[in-house]
């Protein structure tokens, strides 16, 4: 899909129809490495794939979603919350890319059982994902919706 089309077209999505395969797991995690993140301090994150159905019924607010991907950082602060949001993004664009549903989620973080995170790292950012009916068909954005300002 053309990305003009495809961020005009994402939405947010909580209803979910099914797993996702791994070939569109691959797809996700590659957009998500492929993401900037601050002073290039790749080591300074993980992505922690959910799919266990038991520790999926431990967390709340993920909407019976098959497929959680948690964004974790070591001593998160400013700089890793924003570098987070940005991998989160790029998986969200690449699984909505392919059809699947995805929903940023950060209320998720704080219900995931101890031990399913790397050891040292916190989770800080959440993407919930999966199969869906739902189309993703552009929509029309005001561009007044933020409001700006431009300095020449």
């Amino acid at each position: 899909m053309e990305t003009e089309k495809m961020i005009i077209s994402r939405k947010a999505v909580r209803q979910y129809s099914g797993q996702i395969t791994d070939k569109q797991l691959h797809k996700i995690l590659l957009a998500g490495n492929a993401s900037p993140v601050g002073m290039g301090e790749y080591d300074n994150y993980r992505l922690t794939v959910i799919q266990n159905s038991e520790i999926l019924n431990k967390m709340s607010d993920i909407y019976n979603a098959p497929t959680v991907i948690v964004v974790s950082a070591k001593d998160p602060d400013a700089m890793e919350d924003i570098s987070a949001g940005a991998i989160a993004h790029n998986m969200e664009l690449a699984a909505e890319n392919q059809g699947l549903g995805a929903n940023y989620n950060m209320s998720c973080v704080g219900s995931i059982p101890n031990q399913t995170l790397p050891t040292d790292f916190k989770g800080v950012f959440a993407l919930t994902i999966g199969q869906t009916s739902e189309k993703f068909v552009p929509r029309e954005v005001p561009m007044d919706r933020i409001k700006t300002n431009i300095v020449k």
